[in-house]
């Protein structure tokens, strides 16, 4: 789900791979095709390099293991829809790249993608990815499992969508919302907020936010029922699930003519969203959880104390995961990627992206208290609440170590709470399908008439 600007475009990308090899022969050559700044890259935030890259320190340890050389041309896509294109006209062949949830559903019913042969008896990938099988989360691996992505994709970034705001012109109640997007009403201090709202120029994401408002009286009958424990978690997930990715002609319809109803409400962006609410340009912005965690790291330096919300109706829970395309070199991507579930390099990838790593085990953990957890020294424990995180971390940790963690309870609804949700917050959150082409088709036709009404 990274998004993101960069200066270089995909082509001088592309020339800067291809140059990186010429002149010198390596024993093994492999392309990744990423989300832009979706990994460690060595540099500070102005840009100097600090340090080796990841890809770097793969190079390096993939020497060391097999005695062979090899060079990572490493390329990067804005969009899945780009990705998707590029991959399936083969002009780009990639060993590996890094779609989403939805995205890797569609590529893997067009056999586009190698088998990771995935063993679902002992729940385990094979021992090339070792390091996968004893570090990956249990929520992600179950998650993966459940949804039948285990075979063709490997996780490795994800997170949710929400809100992040100003709370000094947004209140947490405004926010708690979909219907925020509608009926913003004023700030607090008395302004209209219209125009200072920011939501995706992404067809999936803005179209969720659409559904959720239409279906809302819904949606609050079914939470209702959740929480007089009328229904179990699963029923309540599997029902949100399936309001969630409706698509019908119907459905299609009505989020239209809510959309529309946006374009003298709202402004629609791809990126910017994160950095214009730093600006003080605008109060609110449509956030994928690591893009939320960017704009509060940057406010802060500006004593601008931004938050992040996900709305009550529920919203999305979304992963990007490794795939490999057909024909990929499968012991080098393997090898890859292996790499990164180490709990050292997922932790420093972790860092220097702002989005949540799907692996766990010790250095994560560490990173994760170092980062959020309280300094008693400076704030009371009865100023703090404990969160536990063993849905994420159990099995993962040194023995006898809990998954326990305490925040101040002046950082809630912050960095720690985008990039931890609790239990009760995922079971509120769904995951994106692939509609499938008739239903895709019908999508992307209302999309870009909403899009020419802006």
């Amino acid at each position: 789900m990274k998004k993101s600007l960069k200066l270089l475009t995909l082509a001088s990308l592309l020339t800067l791979g291809t140059l990186t090899s010429c002149g010198q022969s390596y024993d093994v050559e492999i392309t990744v095709y990423n989300w832009e700044d979706y990994i460690y890259e060595g540099t500070d935030a102005s840009g100097n390099k600090i340090d080796e890259s990841t890809i770097e320190s793969f190079e390096k340890k993939y020497q060391e293991d097999t005695g062979k050389t090899i060079k990572v041309n490493y390329i990067t896509f804005a969009t899945c829809e780009e990705m998707y294109t590029k991959i399936k006209n083969k002009t780009i062949k990639a060993d590996l790249c890094c779609p989403s949830d939805y995205m890797i559903q569609k590529m893997q019913g067009e056999n586009l993608l190698e088998s990771f042969s995935f063993n679902k008896d002992t729940k385990k990938y094979g021992e090339e990815l070792d390091n996968y099988n004893k570090n990956l989360s249990p929520y992600i691996k179950n998650l993966f499992i459940d949804n039948n992505f285990s075979d063709f994709a490997v996780p490795y970034f994800w997170g949710t969508m929400g809100y992040t705001y100003n709370p000094e012109y947004v209140s947490k109640a405004q926010v708690s919302t979909w219907d925020f997007q509608w009926n913003p009403g004023n700030d607090l201090k008395g302004n209209s907020l219209k125009k200072q709202i920011m939501i995706k120029d992404s067809v999936r994401d803005t179209y969720f936010t659409g559904v959720m408002h239409v279906y809302k009286d819904e949606l609050m009958a079914l939470k209702t029922k959740y929480d007089n424990k009328e229904l179990s978690r699963k029923e309540y997930n599997d029902k949100l699930q399936e309001i969630f990715n409706r698509h019908d002609e119907e459905t299609i319809k009505k989020v239209k003519d809510a959309l529309l109803k946006l374009t003298s409400i709202v402004q629609k962006e791809v990126d910017e969203g994160k950095t214009e609410i730093v600006l003080g340009n605008i109060y609110a912005n449509l956030s994928w959880s690591g893009d939320s965690v960017f704009s509060m790291d940057s406010g802060e330096d500006s004593n601008m104390k931004l938050a992040y919300e996900i709305p009550v109706e529920g919203s999305n829970v979304w992963f990007d995961g490794w795939c490999m395309p057909k024909g990929a070199n499968i012991e080098a991507s393997k090898a890859f990627i292996n790499f990164l579930a180490n709990p050292s390099i997922a932790a420093k990838n972790m860092s220097s992206v702002g989005y949540t790593s799907s692996i766990a085990g010790k250095e994560v953990w560490d990173f994760v208290k170092g980062a959020y957890g309280a300094d008693l020294s400076k704030v009371s424990r009865s100023d703090c609440d404990e969160c536990d995180l063993s849905y994420f971390f159990a099995g993962t940790l040194d023995d006898g170590e809990k998954a326990t963690i305490l925040i101040p309870k002046s950082e809630r609804g912050r960095q720690f709470d985008a990039q931890y949700p609790s239990e009760e917050v995922i079971a509120r959150c769904a995951i994106m399908k692939d509609f499938g082409e008739d239903g895709n088709n019908a999508l992307y036709t209302m999309w870009h008439e909403f899009v020419a009404s802006f």
